[in-house]
């Protein structure tokens, strides 16, 4: 990538989290999120210790050698929803109210 914004551990990050997307129920090993985000385990532990202490990531409660994204992302899109919805009344209520004829 040639932005010169551009960070190889914030990429990791959102890697991490794309590659735990789907495994809720049965979680991935730390070598499995490594191999799919092509991170070292070394990277891997980083990464995933970081996303554990903000929350994003925790351990599957019934497998501690898994990790899963935690219910936080549920609540993020379910807010995003409840913000998306709110945003097409509104356009539905606007729309309506400009093709009212007077």
């Amino acid at each position: 990538m040639n932005n010169k914004y551009y960070s190889a551990p914030q990429q990791r990050v959102a890697s991490f989290v794309m590659a735990l997307v789907g495994h809720e129920a049965t979680g991935l090993t730390s070598i499995d999120i490594a191999k799919a985000a092509r991170a070292s385990s070394a990277e891997a532990t980083k990464t995933l210790d970081n996303l554990m202490a903000c929350g994003w990531v925790e351990k599957h409660p019934t497998n501690s050698k898994t990790y899963r994204l935690s219910a936080m992302f549920s609540q993020i899109a379910n807010t995003i929803q409840v913000g998306l919805r709110s945003a097409v009344l509104q356009l539905d209520q606007d729309q309506s109210n400009f093709n009212r004829l007077y």
